[in-house]
């Protein structure tokens, strides 16, 4: 008993060790030195201060005090370190930075000031480098963001009506390039605005320009009838089987999973299935109803557990005709390897991995593609099977958006 009685009292010692200590780490109240050889060197909205610190086994950290738009803000650097970085700045004027050291007890040295120079903040780059043109739909935008800043591109649109600009999209970024398209706007000659805003609240000049969107509308799905199993011809062009002597062939389906489902508008754990363990590439013709134009489709993977991997599609090619019958009439539309967010490896899946899936992977037409009526998507590969000998297919929904021609 007096062991036990021993245990649960060693047991409650280390448990109050393990409790978070809160407030100063030291009793000492003698006030630290300050940093010595302070310098700076200007970057893109903000600064890089170096300097050299007192020997004094009581310090903490290092605190940078400055303002942006006229709100206090600091910095903070481990004494570990040997440079404290400061950033938020929208312009390229001089900011004055006060530094001083910490010690563990809490206590600040006497201030020590610098001045600072930033380079142009990365929204002013990226406005620099914006180039708007009209698409179906809508507009595109496409930028450039050397700097890799944390920005949001802001779309306005102007209401005449109401007399005043409202906004219709925010593009978030912070990769060095991109492009975004807004949608859902109507083709006719509108006043639009695009700025550049970041975390800090800094913001760019605003473009302001006139264009007219290109007429599109989304096909009526009703109209959509499969063209397999009629015999048409596929084109034996490459991509082919790697197996020697096989040729590009229809698949069959899952009797579960017919290609009807593709566009049965339920988004989810079901869909379109192929048979699996087909020679890849694989063909897949659809009767769209209409002739038509298309600008863009979008489609949807099959979710839950299943997105970018087992036969969620990863590469592809969309084809188009008239004339089904002749073999020699099929075009190529477009080439398409779907990209992963995140870039995680199979199997590992980011919420914005997720969110990408759910919300459906878009793709673009070039403008001067050729009206078509039947469309077929010629499968090469899938995530689980990424240049695969065989494998299979399967997608949840496509939506396809055009201009209809009688």
């Amino acid at each position: 008993m007096k062991r036990f009685h021993i245990l649960l009292c060693m047991l409650a010692a280390c448990s109050a060790c393990k409790q978070d200590h809160i407030g100063p780490i030291s009793d000492d109240k003698a006030q630290p030195n300050p940093v010595m050889n302070a310098t700076a060197i200007g970057m893109a909205g903000a600064a890089e201060i170096s300097y050299s610190l007192p020997d004094d086994q009581n310090l903490s950290y290092v605190r940078a005090e400055f303002e942006i738009n006229g709100v206090k803000k600091e910095a903070k650097s481990s004494y570990f370190k040997r440079s404290v970085r400061v950033e938020g700045f929208g312009d390229t004027a001089e900011h004055t930075v006060t530094l001083y050291t910490v010690s563990r007890a809490e206590v600040a040295s006497t201030p020590v000031q610098i001045k600072v120079k930033p380079l142009p903040p990365a929204i002013w780059k990226v406005y620099k480098s914006l180039d708007v043109a009209e698409a179906f739909g809508g507009l595109q935008v496409k930028f450039s963001n050397e700097d890799k800043g944390k920005i949001v591109i802001v779309t306005l649109l102007y209401d005449p009506a109401a007399k005043e600009w409202r906004n219709v999209n925010n593009f978030y970024y912070g990769l060095d390039s991109g492009k975004f398209t807004v949608r859902g706007l109507q083709p006719v000659k509108q006043r639009f605005g695009i700025y550049i805003k970041d975390r800090w609240d800094n913001k760019s000049d605003t473009l302001r320009f006139e264009l007219t969107p290109i007429y599109e509308e989304e096909l009526d799905k009703t109209k959509f009838v499969s063209a397999m199993k009629k015999k048409y011809p596929i084109p034996q062009v490459a991509p082919l089987p790697k197996t020697p002597g096989v040729q590009i062939v229809e698949p069959g389906n899952l009797s579960s999973w017919p290609i009807e489902n593709m566009w049965n508008g339920i988004i989810g754990n079901e869909g379109y299935h192929t048979t699996e363990n087909k020679d890849v590439p694989i063909w897949v013709p659809i009767d769209l109803g209409v002739k038509a134009v298309i600008s863009r489709y979008k489609i949807w993977q099959r979710q839950a557990g299943y997105i970018y991997n087992h036969g969620n599609p990863h590469e592809w090619e969309l084809w188009g005709t008239n004339t089904p019958t002749d073999v020699n009439s099929w075009v190529k539309l477009d080439h398409q390897i779907m990209e992963k967010p995140s870039g995680l490896p199979l199997g590992q899946n980011s919420n914005e991995d997720i969110d990408a899936a759910a919300a459906g992977q878009e793709y673009e037409l070039p403008i001067g593609s050729p009206a078509v009526r039947y469309i077929a998507w010629k499968h090469i590969d899938s995530w689980a099977a990424v240049d695969g000998i065989i494998g299979h297919l399967h997608i949840s929904e496509i939506s396809i958006w055009g201009q209809i021609k009688k």
